[in-house]
């Protein structure tokens, strides 16, 4: 699945990575990809284990292939960990090195480095590509085992799906530590097509990008924040993948009414990315759900309403702990339902749900009527103890030239008393939720 030297071969003068500053060809990403296996191979590091810094920057894209191209598993590091969850995390996956981000001109003078000619070239021994850790929602970050078939099945499974092909530019706003990242180099590599790869996410100059590309990947925050700054569609935007989390109607019915074909997509981390996608010109029939299954991606509910998913994109397992069985289904998280047409619906987190005085509330149906509400920025619906309903729901909203109280009267009449938030917390801004 070395795609990056199979472009390099075909399209060499082709742009991999196109930067505020600057392009780099797929034969120069290869010649870096070379160097950095080069000093994999030279400092002993072959076999084991090689952490990076999951930044968007060129010489993070070069690591997340000269790793593996070195013979190790390639382990993408959020930079804004603590010290010592870095330190603790890389223990555990045995890395024995760190690729760090260098700057320009020292990128630069890898270029000029001449590789050994004898690469291994086929990445680490045993089945393991790759450790992409989880986002940590649910506790600590947990260390997912990827493998060469998970990455090929899910690219595959994402083509057919998109129809993504050569002249495709795909804009990267999403992290490189997380597979909603690193999935849009293994795609765009796959099909020789550019990456437009910005180190951070701006959203008016990401609104610009976003009129050149075919494709974009985004959660629900970024969208809005888009959408913000004025966002619109174009003759070439063909998708703009909206995952990390459900994605209420409402934000995607304000997308394609800016003439962006918002396509709703399921997956994480554990599935190699999207195990579930709408597909391009299908976001108005598809919409409120997050599309078929791809390619080689099975799908079911099972029998406490929880999402199960098997397929060839499934990881194989997580870091120090027993192996799934091929061909076993994954229990997700998530609660959701299959629809007359085969479509996956999201229904939300099963450790989410609230029951207050007998009543189950879906935080996520309670969010998406919240954002409904005109002045409404953002929500987040969550559950406290309470000593006489057990639970009472609770709101953080951001908001802009509204009051709580407005918000509380608008929520009684857009939604059941028992899903009402009981208490109400305005707050400037919200975390963004990652694939």
């Amino acid at each position: 699945m070395d795609w990056l030297r199979r472009a390099a071969a075909d399209r060499p003068a082709a742009p991999a990575l196109v930067t505020p500053g600057r392009v780099i060809t797929y034969a120069e990403l290869d010649r870096a990809a070379d160097v950095v296996a080069t000093v994999v191979v030279q400092s002993g590091l072959e076999g084991g284990a090689v952490a990076f810094w999951g930044e968007r920057h060129p010489s993070a894209a070069a690591a997340l292939w000269g790793i593996p191209r070195g013979g190790a598993t390639a382990v993408p590091v959020d930079p804004a960990w603590p010290p010592d969850l870095s330190m603790r995390l890389t223990r555990l996956s045995g890395a024995r090195g760190l690729w760090s981000t260098l700057d320009e001109a020292t990128f630069d003078r890898l270029l000029d480095r001449t590789p050994l000619s004898d690469l291994p070239g086929t990445g680490p021994p045993g089945p393991c590509r790759f450790v992409v850790f989880t986002s940590g929602s649910e506790g600590e970050p947990r260390g997912v085992v990827l493998t060469g078939e998970n990455i090929a099945a899910s690219v595959a499974g994402s083509a057919q799906r998109l129809g993504n092909g050569p002249d495709d530019g795909w804009l990267a706003v999403l992290p490189t530590f997380h597979v909603g990242g690193t999935s849009i180099l293994w795609r765009q590599a796959e099909q020789g097509a550019p990456v437009l790869f910005e180190p951070t996410f701006d959203p008016s100059r990401a609104a610009g990008l976003l009129e050149g590309a075919a494709f974009a990947s985004v959660v629900p925050t970024m969208l809005r924040r888009l959408l913000a700054a004025g966002a619109v569609g174009s003759k070439t935007l063909r998708g703009v993948l909206v995952g990390g989390g459900p994605a209420d109607r409402h934000l995607l019915e304000r997308a394609m009414d800016a003439g962006i074909p918002a396509l709703q997509t399921y997956g994480m981390t554990e599935t190699t990315s999207q195990v579930a996608t709408v597909a391009p010109g299908e976001e108005q029939i598809d919409l409120g759900t997050s599309g078929r299954p791809i390619d080689g991606a099975a799908v079911r509910i099972g029998e406490d309403g929880r999402v199960e998913v098997r397929g060839p994109m499934v990881s194989p397992g997580y870091l120090g702990e027993q192996t799934r069985e091929p061909g076993t289904w994954l229990r997700t998280g998530d609660l959701g339902e299959i629809d007359d047409r085969g479509r996956l619906v999201v229904l939300g987190r099963a450790d989410a749900v609230i029951v207050t005085g007998g009543e189950k509330v879906h935080p996520t149906a309670v969010e998406s009527a919240l954002r409904m509400v005109p002045g409404v920025v953002d929500a987040r619906v969550t559950g406290a103890a309470d000593p006489e309903w057990g639970s009472r729901v609770v709101a953080d909203v951001v908001l802009d030239g509204v009051t709580v109280e407005e918000v509380a009267a608008a929520a009684r009449r857009l939604m059941p008393p028992s899903a009402v938030p009981k208490e109400w917390r305005p707050v400037t801004s919200l975390p963004t939720k990652l694939l």
